[in-house]
Parts: structure tokens; sequence; C-alpha cells
């Protein structure tokens, strides 16, 4: 949780939590787009979409919790074989700004492997992003997406996506 964890923290350490972006007039419910519009949608980041402090704390907090659960799980699956040493930098999500509907979201995944060469002690570095497609359905919303992963049974990582069998976890094992 490289970035996002870092702006809370960062926010954390001046003693202030995050701030939700100034127009606060935004109404998430909003199914059309503005009168005088060409009907274009626009998509924002998650992080952006969230008003109030209380959106944004179950964002940030399923965020730290996903990073985490990444960390339990990858030794058992992702982290052997070719590269050992995954590390997520971040998970992205746009969000259709009127109707709330996620885009798509992409959780950025680095890995690396590194060899010594006896003859010359050069490292050999082969370093490796992944940016790893989430299998959210059409039309799901991101309080739906924030509300499923949120439930309390189990691992977020492992919860079944809104109107899905899948979870975030079979989308990295398709990727990875």
């Amino acid at each position: 949780m490289l970035f996002p964890v870092l702006a809370l923290a960062c926010s954390a350490a001046q003693g202030a939590a995050p701030e939700p972006p100034e127009n606060t007039a935004q109404q998430h419910d909003d199914a059309a787009a503005p009168a005088g519009s060409t009907g274009a949608k626009s998509f924002v980041d998650a992080e952006s979409y969230f008003t109030s402090s209380a959106e944004l704390d179950a964002w940030y907090g399923l965020l730290r919790e996903l990073y985490d659960d990444f960390d339990v799980v990858c030794g058992d699956t992702f982290c052997e074989g070719d590269f050992s040493n995954y590390k997520p930098l971040r998970l992205r999500c746009s969000v259709e700004e009127h109707a709330g509907t996620i885009g798509s979201c992409v959780w950025i995944l680095a890995a690396s492997r590194e060899e010594i060469e006896p003859s010359t002690g050069d490292v050999e570095v082969d370093a490796r992003t992944f940016p790893c497609e989430m299998p959210i359905v059409p039309e799901t919303t991101v309080t739906a997406l924030v509300d499923a992963l949120s439930a309390p049974s189990g691992r977020a990582i492992n919860a079944a996506l809104p109107g899905t069998d899948s979870s975030l976890y079979d989308g990295l094992v398709e990727c990875l």
C-alpha cells in the first residue's frame, strides 16, 4: 500500500485526517449526467470520488486491509517461483463521477529477482511490474465494492466481489 498509505500517513503525521475534495456538493446517487452535459461519462480516481470523512476512512481502511491480506497469502501462493518478493504498489479504481459505478480496478504489483555475477561481483536485476485487472462486474458501484470487501467474514482479498463469485485474489491468480 505504497502511495495511498503514504498520503494517509503524511496526513496523520501532520495531525490531520485526509481531507475530502473541495467540491463536497457531489451527489453519489445521481444516475444521470448533469443538465446541459452531452451525456459523456467522466471518471475519477476512487479516492477523489469519496466526499465524507467516513467514506475516505472506509476506503483507506479497506486498502490497508487488502495490503495486509496480500502479505499473508503471498507466501503460500504467488511468492514462489521466478519472483518471490512481490509487493503491492497501488490499487487504483476509476469511478464514474455521477453514477458511482466502477470503470475498472487495477492492482499494480512489483517483483524482482537478483543474481550475483561471481566473476565480476555485479548484481543482475530483473525487475518487473504487474498491472493486474480486477474482475469487477460492469455497473458495480464503488460503495457496493467497499461494503462487500469490508464485511467482517474472513479476509477482504478473498471476499466475493459484488455480482460474482470471484474475488480480488482470483484476479491476482489470473494475473500472476
